[in-house]
């Protein structure tokens, strides 16, 4: 691409005349990159400013692997070849990188929500209803990126401008119709999505569980409203109104808006006759007010029922959600109910691993807003004793093992927990991972102080083995924790059929064929 046309609409800030008029017509960027390691001949590099490092650190490297053109935030002495400066170099990165795949969002129907909890589940769940009518669709977020057959296991939940753009490309070039991605307040902070044409946004929910990545609980709040505020007016913003904050967004955007409440009915949408059947929600949806489709028809005042096949209070909002991005997709009711129906769940967000003897569920347990949904819909279950396996989850502070140890135990006493079994999970965490000593000496503090037995190990491989060896009838065997528990599922799976001959180990072969976190890379593909 020459020059000329990869820079339109990047404000430069200055540059060297001269030197950029004779590039502009003459450069052809075969490439565009950020790291110096994807650095070839006739490469554009952007220096852009990380969380540990800064770019320009690495301007020379880039030119000496061959960079053309180099993108700066501030002049750097010594350079050669044609620096352009940006106020922005994040925001250019985004701009140069939507022009040279040739802007690839506009070709396809983009649905993004963000959310303090719920993102993955949401996507996932939208993705059975674009299949229930039969669109090819693509998906985006913090499990993996997915398309037709291609599936790449993710790095960020929102990937880096370029690589989306990128991503965008490969699913033109498959003919994808219709995309669902997660948008993460960084991701939104540090222009990763800037540029990029949303049909459909939503937000869902919001608390401060991760507000360390940001200078405030009012600029995380701030980068999660910027979906809903810079929607553009042929597009659709949902909101839940239950959550009081995001009440005001409905004012601050030029998009169509739809609300929903369960508690709140004043909204777009609003829902009644909620009931459980073995955990799992059936519901009556009722639409109060008319609005469009991105076509422009009239969806009119009309209510309907909802049936799920996964459990949980908190599945209601993720369906609300779903139905809402489905029907402004111009999908009918009926095939919206079905691809409700078809969804199943997702890996490791309550996930049920197994269900006959006893029951073996898996979930994150990363925030309180985790722990208090994953105990609610426990609730709702049959049982007789809840088990524990919990990967500490390290990297975080003193302060965060104190929160979720904290709201661990005042689950403890209605959930029938009589100990918990605890795990640093040393040899399956990088070393930016590891579990400090100050963090495991504040969660121990906490149970200590609430009388709680901690059975301690150093391995995930021991805790699992224990804890899967205190499964009795009827009760149920919860694994929890961060990336270190990825692995969990699998051993814990094959734990049951060693330890328990008369388990439905066909059952468990068909969970352990459709898994994908904790597996090895080389069998994805064969699973889709």
């Amino acid at each position: 691409m020459k020059l000329k046309d990869l820079l339109k609409s990047v404000k430069i800030d200055s540059s060297c005349p001269e030197q950029l008029k004779a590039k502009l017509n003459e450069s052809d960027i075969k490439k565009i990159a950020y790291h110096t390691k994807e650095v070839g001949a006739d490469t554009l590099f952007v220096c852009i400013n990380g969380h540990k490092t800064d770019g320009h650190k690495y301007a020379n490297q880039a030119v000496i692997n061959g960079a053309s053109v180099i993108v700066v935030e501030k002049f750097i002495e010594g350079i050669e070849i044609l620096q352009l400066k940006v106020s922005d170099s994040r925001e250019a990165l985004a701009q140069l990188s939507s022009n040279f795949f040739g802007h690839p969002s506009q070709s396809m129907s983009l649905f993004g929500v963000t959310a303090t909890n719920g993102k993955t589940t949401i996507t996932y769940m939208m993705e059975e209803i674009f299949k229930a009518y039969q669109l090819k669709t693509g998906l985006i977020g913090t499990i993996l990126v997915k398309y037709d057959k291609e599936i790449e296991m993710s790095r960020l939940t929102t990937p880096e401008s370029y690589d989306l753009q990128q991503y965008f490309a490969k699913m033109r070039e498959h003919e994808i119709t219709h995309v669902s991605m997660e948008v993460s307040s960084s991701a939104l902070e540090l222009k990763r999505v800037h540029n990029t044409e949303f049909d459909v946004v939503a937000f869902m929910n919001i608390s401060p569980e991760h507000i360390r990545l940001h200078e405030s609980f009012e600029a995380y709040f701030d980068a999660k409203a910027s979906l809903i505020r810079n929607a553009p007016k042929t597009s659709t913003a949902i909101l839940n109104i239950d959550e009081l904050l995001l009440i005001p967004l409905a004012n601050q955007t030029k998009a169509q808006v739809v609300t929903f409440g369960i508690e709140n009915n004043s909204g777009t949408i609003s829902v009644s006759n909620i009931q459980f059947s073995g955990g799992m929600p059936s519901f009556t949806v009722h639409i109060q007010e008319p609005f469009k489709t991105l076509s422009g028809n009239r969806i009119e005042p009309v209510s309907f029922g909802l049936e799920m096949s996964v459990p949980g209070y908190h599945s209601i909002y993720n369906a609300l959600t779903a139905v809402v991005t489905g029907l402004v997709n111009d999908i009918s009711i009926e095939v919206v109910q079905q691809g409700i129906k078809n969804f199943c769940g997702v890996e490791r967000r309550f996930q049920i691993l197994y269900d006959n003897e006893f029951k073996v569920i898996d979930d994150l347990l990363l925030n309180q807003n985790n722990i208090h949904s994953c105990m609610e819909t426990i609730s709702h279950l049959t049982y007789n004793k809840l088990h524990l396996v919990h990967a500490l989850r390290g990297s975080n502070g003193p302060e965060h093992s104190t929160e979720i140890a904290e709201t661990l135990a005042a689950c403890f006493d209605q959930m029938n927990v009589a100990k918990i079994i605890l795990t640093t999970a040393s040899s399956h965490v990088e070393k930016k991972d590891e579990v400090t000593p100050e963090e495991l000496a504040a969660f121990l503090k906490v149970m200590e102080q609430n009388n709680i037995e901690v059975a301690m190990f150093d391995e995930l491989d021991d805790a699992l083995e224990f804890g899967v060896a205190q499964l009795e009838q009827e009760d149920i065997l919860l694994l929890s924790g961060a990336h270190s528990m990825d692995q969990g599922a699998r051993k814990t799976l094959e734990l049951i059929k060693e330890l328990y001959p008369t388990v439905d180990h066909e059952k468990i072969n068909q969970v352990l064929e459709s898994k994908l976190i904790g597996m090895d890379t080389y069998k994805l593909t064969e699973n889709f």
